[in-house]
């Protein structure tokens, strides 16, 4: 059994989770519902300036269309899911096309057996998560799973399929998941994230 983090590296862990992990899922969340109602109305898709402000000098980014902000953040998204499933303790089998259980973890994986809590089984995560979206969760979560493995992990000619429903869905999932499976399972309140779905 992995030893448990203390209460202190705990909450830093959720904190750093909070504002990494699931600020990123919402703001992915949000920009692709933004894109798929520019499509639905058949408008170009918009463009993007990133505005940097703090004590030093503040810089303004202009992108000629909005993939010099959506990108990386759909990247990301992408990333984090892969990640936060095997934090729970599954990975995807491509060859059933299911959600399935990790094998073994690195010596210096962080997982949710860390925070005293046993790994998630492929019945508990999809009962977790399914109400949240009104298509099935497993083929989503394969597909973005797939995705992670050909598009980010090297370059490739192939070119498995990528939604922006897609990554809608897996970003609400994955909150929901991390609410119900982690910070409930804590006994803890739900965070607030940055930017809300409500």
């Amino acid at each position: 059994m992995p030893e448990v983090l203390n209460p202190a590296q705990q909450e830093e862990r959720l904190k750093d989770l909070v504002g990494e992990t699931l600020d990123n899922f919402s703001m992915a969340s949000l920009l692709a519902g933004l894109l798929i109602t520019y499509r639905t109305l058949n408008l170009p898709p918009p463009k993007a300036t990133v505005f940097l402000r703090g004590q030093g000098p503040p810089a303004d980014i202009p992108g000629t269309n909005c993939g010099l902000f959506v990108t990386p953040v759909f990247r990301m998204a992408v990333l984090d899911c892969r990640r936060s499933l095997e934090f729970f303790g599954l990975t995807c089998n491509h060859n059933t096309n299911h959600l399935a259980p990790i094998t073994k973890r690195r010596p210096d994986d962080l997982g949710i057996e860390h925070f005293g809590l046993n790994l998630v089984s492929r019945a508990q995560f999809i009962g977790a998560v399914s109400s949240v979206i009104s298509v099935p969760v497993e083929p989503i979560l394969v597909q973005v799973h797939a995705w992670s493995n050909k598009q980010l992990a090297h370059f490739t000619n192939a070119e498995p399929p990528m939604s922006l429903p897609s990554i809608r869905n897996m970003s609400v999932v994955m909150i929901e998941a991390y609410m119900r499976l982690l910070f409930s399972a804590l006994g803890r309140p739900r965070p607030s994230i940055n930017p809300s779905l409500d």
